[in-house]
């Protein structure tokens, strides 16, 4: 006869097994599921090739998103001149000296009567005096400036982001005097085409930059059509343009500095340029009506071998 079993052991064995049965369906709802295993052969290739599609779709649509992103940037907000509002320093930097063209002569003259010490007057009596920059630079530091015509050269060099368009070059008149009548080193043009493109006629009240006009039958200069009506100077950062202008008088002295007119986007802005913080001069030929006879107090003419010798008051050896 079989043996029964306790009615409390039996209720506690399926107890026991219940809480088994729990534990293990609770670890299997916690358990990580585990990734599908690639499939094999065709299908295999069949799901890479759609795995590589999918990144390339969404690599491309992640470069358009950006693209379109920057491109409403740009349309929002004007970066060139956002960048300028964080940049320091000028606009636009210019760098002016004079220089002399084949047209020029080298004459200069001083505001009250100069006699030259003995060493400058060594200097004059060398020959290639008259056309020498030393002897010129020595002269000019003792006070003389051009006679009737100054040629400068100035290199302006864009510093923004943004394009900057010079709209404009006109002299500040800062004093204009009878020309100067002191001392005159007389050293007149040896001819040649004049190569600059800009002129100023500094006897006008305003003068204005015009288009240098040139007769080459007559040799004579003049003032053409308005340089600045149908162009610009277009200045981009770091790049540069070099202009070569000149200034021109008949019957004055004239000291004067420059004013540079630019545009950066909309807003019109000015540079004014001078000679390390001096205004420019030029004094016109002082002379009789035909301009042929000078009127100086003392004279320095061109010589034989183009040494100068005092002519006024007359010296030995030396024709007016």
């Amino acid at each position: 006869m079989p043996r029964r079993t306790d009615p409390g052991k039996r209720i506690s064995r399926l107890r026991q097994r219940g809480r088994e049965t729990e534990r293990v369906a609770r670890a299997q709802q916690l358990r990580k599921p585990t990734e599908p295993e690639p499939p094999t052969g065709l299908l295999r290739r069949t799901f890479r090739d759609h795995t590589c599609l999918t990144t390339a779709i969404g690599g491309a649509l992640a470069a358009v998103l950006t693209a379109a992103a920057f491109a409403l940037a740009t349309d929002l907000v004007d970066l060139p001149r956002s960048r300028d509002e964080l940049r320091r320093g000028p606009d636009v930097s210019a760098v002016v000296r004079p220089v002399h063209l084949d047209d020029e002569g080298w004459s200069k003259a001083t505001r009250a009567e100069y006699h030259p010490p003995p060493q400058i007057s060594a200097m004059m009596s060398r020959p290639n005096a008259a056309v020498s920059p030393d002897f010129h630079e020595v002269i000019r530091k003792a006070g003389a400036i051009h006679v009737d015509t100054l040629t400068l050269r100035i290199v302006l060099t864009g510093r923004r982001n943004q394009q900057v368009n010079v709209v404009d070059i006109a002299p500040e008149i800062v004093e204009r005097t009878e020309p100067w009548s002191g001392t005159l080193f007389s050293v007149p043009s040896q001819a040649g085409a004049p190569t600059m493109k800009m002129l100023f006629d500094m006897d006008r009240p305003h003068p204005v930059a015009r288009e240098m006009d040139y007769d080459g039958k007559t040799g004579e200069l003049g003032p053409g059509k308005a340089f600045f009506a149908q162009r610009t100077i277009t200045l981009k950062d770091t790049k540069q343009q070099v202009v070569i202008l000149r200034a021109a008088t008949e019957h004055h002295y004239v000291a004067f500095r420059l004013k540079v007119t630019y545009m950066l986007g909309d807003q019109e802005r000015t540079l004014v340029v001078d000679e390390d913080g001096r205004p420019f001069q030029l004094t016109a030929f002082k002379a009789d009506e035909k301009r042929e006879r000078p009127d100086y107090s003392r004279v320095f003419t061109i010589q034989q071998g183009y040494s100068l010798c005092q002519s006024v008051p007359p010296t030995r050896g030396c024709e007016p």
